[in-house]
């Protein structure tokens, strides 16, 4: 890390504001939705519930079928095994794991989903990096929780990466229950089919049609939450204005207003551009693939540990953190009570989370994540900042010289 020499920082304050605002926006009275069927599926979220796909097809007279038609996920295994087809669990898995690559565009990339969650995330940051290569690296990010997962390229899957499915097959209980890519290259489909009765090829289209950042075309696409009620919210779908490390603000500022004259209190340190990277990675994978309360954790491209879902900003810091731990012992044949947290993680060769950065995202309503991430070693922090405790964790970051990019916005994923 690089000490910040400015004489203070931008001025972030202002920014608590929103989370008091009315921010309405223009929506009629009436929608008026047509949805076309595409296809009926095995079976819905649970086996004794049916289910079906449809495309949005137009919302008050307006064509938003554009996405669906370009992207197009699709079942392609060519004999009739394969377990019966597609679920509706498998197809939200595989358009969440879109929804999460589409933020990497030509970079080679790979996402492994358990629970509609990312489990296993891994980018290109080497030349020589090799889509197998990252394959294992996202698999063994959480290698125990990965059993029977989603995985998910997006580029088309050559044969080293087909054979790097399998691999494991005999030793380990791992095997991968859905796959999808925009492709396969020839003869791959066939050899996967071999190696598995029950796994389930799909194949997807133009990830880099779905939106993504603020400004993009949404081609009228919203966002739908349906409430067990029968009440539908509705709300633009989510895009974050964090396109390049260029988008954080560095040094953020807010004031202590219990002291006068108020006292500015600032980040201190900035990230090096291995952090900036990582940090932006970790963002977009929180943006994508963590529930709230959203805690990712990310060295040199890979998960170290996704904290998701949890009903505490500190809980989910600290069980993403004990299972970096445990998912590095497992990988080195370490012994532990699971029952015990990290106990005995000392034995590791090597701290998973050293130099390691995480993305939050909401505010830290407490400076308690801060000694956690010191704890363990996390050198840089990106957040939204607006908690009313802003000062108290900015002074507790700079105690420990950690680096705490601010977002300006939040990247709740409710569901």
């Amino acid at each position: 890390m690089v000490m910040n020499t400015v004489s203070r920082g931008t001025d972030i304050s202002k920014f608590k504001l929103s989370y008091r605002e009315r921010n309405v926006g223009d929506f009629p009275d009436e929608l008026n939705i047509v949805l076309k069927k595409k296809n009926d599926l095995k079976y819905g979220e649970n086996m004794h519930q049916h289910a079906a796909m449809y495309a949005m097809d137009s919302i008050n007279g307006h064509n938003v079928s554009i996405i669906s038609r370009l992207t197009n996920i699709r079942y392609v295994r060519t004999d009739d095994k394969g377990k019966g087809g597609l679920s509706l669990t498998n197809n939200m898995d595989i358009a969440r794991a879109m929804g999460c690559l589409k933020y990497f565009g030509d970079t080679p990339s790979v996402v492994i989903l358990e629970h509609n969650t990312v489990a296993g995330f891994a980018k290109q940051v080497n030349h020589d990096q090799t889509l197998d290569g990252l394959f294992r690296l996202a698999r063994d990010a959480d290698l125990e929780s990965n059993f029977g997962g989603t995985v998910v390229f997006n580029k088309p899957l050559d044969m080293a990466s087909a054979k790097a499915l399998y691999e494991l097959k005999g030793i380990n209980p791992f095997f991968v229950d859905v796959l999808a890519a925009p492709g396969y290259e020839e003869g791959v489909l066939g050899y996967i089919e071999g190696q598995s009765k029950n796994i389930r090829p799909a194949e997807f289209s133009s990830l880099d049609k779905l939106p993504k950042f603020i400004g993009d075309e949404t081609h009228g696409l919203l966002s739908f939450k349906m409430q067990e009620n029968g009440e539908m919210g509705v709300q633009d779908i989510f895009l974050t204005r964090i396109k390049t490390v260029d988008d954080f603000i560095l040094d953020p500022l807010v004031y202590d207003k219990k002291i006068e004259p108020w006292q500015p209190h600032f980040i201190e340190y900035y990230p090096t551009p291995r952090e900036l990277d990582d940090l932006v990675t970790a963002w977009r994978v929180n943006c994508a693939g963590a529930r709230s309360n959203g805690i990712v954790f990310v060295k040199n491209g890979v998960t170290v540990a996704v904290g998701s879902g949890q009903v505490a900003r500190v809980y989910a810091v600290k069980d993403a953190i004990v299972k970096g731990m445990q998912k590095r012992m497992d990988l080195e044949g370490i012994k532990y009570d699971k029952l015990m947290g990290i106990r005995g993680y000392r034995k590791l060769s090597a701290n998973p989370f050293d130099k390691a950065v995480c993305a939050s995202d909401a505010f830290f309503p407490f400076a308690d994540s801060i000694e956690l991430f010191v704890r363990v070693g996390v050198s840089a922090v990106c957040q939204p900042f607006g908690s009313e405790r802003d000062v108290e964790v900015i002074d507790r970051a700079n105690k420990y010289k950690i680096a705490m990019p601010a977002t300006l916005e939040r990247c709740f994923g409710h569901f």
